[in-house]
């Protein structure tokens, strides 16, 4: 059989050529090698050198990045407060929420400032002081006053406590549903269990599983702020868009490091879904549990459960714990329905007839809270405030929000101002002296302020 004959040998010029680009590439990986070196012993080149690797993320490459960063708008800066964690993380350094008018994409931030380890620890020292409920309920206006945003507690709930132990507060619910003495229904309570049954772990326990499982891909608030591209927002508006998204990132960030075993399941609470009993058919189970056991702390003595108000359509957050909490006394003679009536939302769209009637009852209604007890324990603080801005701080709605509240055909009513609210109930001729120091207080606060004109 004959053999092929064997392959020509490669010219000379191949051979120089390989030759050459092998010692070149020998003469590379010796530089990379002493450049790793000395980076890996200098401290200063390796925050460089991480630096330079977190860019590409961001900013493909060095041409588009200037371009980018070019073309990108200037927002007016906003007053920030001096030594705030939105300066430290330079929230007026950020470009414009979106992209631009009629787009629903969002500006990256150029600026990596969420990375920073002073704008973490900054948001971080923020957000561990916060009240989650507040965090939960910041929306800008109010159709319904909640009372945990208008009463003030002596040692209100932190998201840092809520973060702290939340596998020692699993084991504490596992403890108090285990308990008959514990599992209260119907319209019992017994705030003197308070400590033994462990109410502030189920109040807990009950937000781990609202923040980080019984949600969508992110955390949910159930009144964000949300001003749409084709609104044009403001500079102040823009900025608060870019304040909840670093805010979001926080609870997602905490979020992410849970044990799943942490969210409520038949397997291991089967105990809470025998309680919790069939749901309808839009019903969540799991958001039914989480309002069971907010209301359950509420019925042993939790002061933030007793103060919680889920939204009447979407149950949202869990749990309708001022039914059983220290404003249930009150509540069950007066109506906090009456401060909803006199916020500057609804006067402006939904406005009385008589409108010194709602005012009067109102008023009312703030003097009977606000008045002593024969207990102590059970007084109560307004957040005055909350209250005045409430009822002499006109609402700005954006076209996007009248249109999805359904007042698209209806004109705003033009809105008193507290300094005339005021003088119309003094010409009542009120003679019981506590109306009239309530009045006094909400003068002086709205004057304070500066919005009593």
């Amino acid at each position: 059989m004959t053999q092929p004959f064997p392959p020509p040998p490669p010219p000379r010029w191949l051979w120089i050529a390989g030759l050459g680009l092998g010692l070149a590439l020998v003469a590379v990986i010796c530089v990379l090698l002493v450049t790793q070196n000395r980076t890996s012993t200098n401290p200063v080149a390796m925050e460089i050198s991480k630096l330079s690797a977190d860019v590409p993320s961001v900013l493909p490459t060095v041409d588009s990045a200037v371009a980018a960063v070019e073309t990108l708008p200037k927002v007016p800066h906003v007053d920030l407060p001096r030594g705030s964690w939105e300066e430290v993380c330079g929230l007026n350094e950020l470009p414009p929420y979106w992209v631009g008018a009629g787009s629903l994409e969002r500006n990256e931030d150029h600026t990596n400032a969420f990375e920073s380890v002073e704008c973490q620890t900054a948001l971080e020292t923020h957000m561990n002081t916060l009240n989650p409920y507040h965090f939960l309920l910041s929306g800008p206006w109010d159709i319904l006053p909640v009372p945990i945003k208008f009463v003030v507690l002596d040692d209100p709930l932190t998201f840092e406590q809520v973060f702290a132990d939340p596998t020692g507060d699993a084991t504490r619910v596992q403890d108090a549903l285990a308990r008959p003495e514990c599992v209260l229904t119907g319209n019992d309570t017994n705030w003197e269990l308070q400590e033994t049954c462990h109410a502030d772990a189920l109040l807990n326990f009950a937000l781990i599983n609202t923040l980080c499982f019984n949600r969508f891909d992110s955390v949910f608030r159930a009144s964000g702020v949300h001003y749409a591209p084709d609104d044009h927002p403001t500079p102040e508006q823009d900025r608060l868009m870019w304040k909840q998204d670093f805010e979001n990132a926080w609870v997602d960030a905490k979020c992410e490091g849970l044990d799943l075993e942490l969210k409520i399941s038949s397997d291991r609470y089967p105990v809470l879904y025998e309680l919790a009993g069939p749901v309808s058919e839009f019903e969540s189970e799991e958001r039914k549990i989480s309002a069971l056991l907010v209301e359950l702390a509420a019925r042993l003595g939790d002061d933030t459960a007793g103060l919680t108000q889920s939204d009447s359509f979407s149950n949202y957050p869990p749990g309708n714990g001022y039914k059983y909490g220290r404003i249930s006394k009150v509540l069950a003679k007066y109506s906090f329905g009456s401060l909803k009536e006199v916020g500057t939302l609804w006067r402006m769209y939904r406005p009385n007839d008589e409108p010194t009637k709602p005012f009067l009852r109102a008023f009312n209604f703030l003097t009977i809270m606000d008045a002593p007890r024969a207990n102590t324990g059970e007084d109560i603080e307004f957040d005055w405030e909350w209250v005045v801005r409430h009822i002499c701080v006109p609402v700005e709605l954006s076209p996007t929000d009248v249109v999805e509240m359904g007042l698209g055909a209806e004109i705003p009513t033009e809105l008193q101002s507290c300094r005339e609210i005021v003088h119309e109930l003094r010409q009542l001729d009120i003679k019981f002296r506590p109306v009239l120091d309530t009045l006094d207080k909400f003068e002086q606060v709205a004057i304070e302020l500066g919005v009593y004109e």
